[in-house]
């Protein structure tokens, strides 16, 4: 379609799907994470080993 400028256009392309992939997983694993609890868990462990 764009024989002269294809490449770049592949390019942009590429770099925003990487992006908006990257962004879904950190938000997903975010997520996960914050349904864990694991952020408290790990303030908890340092609260610990400062008591001990």
């Amino acid at each position: 379609m764009f024989s002269h400028e294809g490449p770049a256009i592949e390019l942009l392309l590429f770099i925003f799907g990487l992006a908006g992939v990257v962004l879904v997983v950190w938000f997903i694993h975010h997520q996960y994470e914050r349904k864990n609890g694991k952020g408290v868990k790990k303030q908890q462990n340092r609260s610990e080993g400062r008591s001990t």
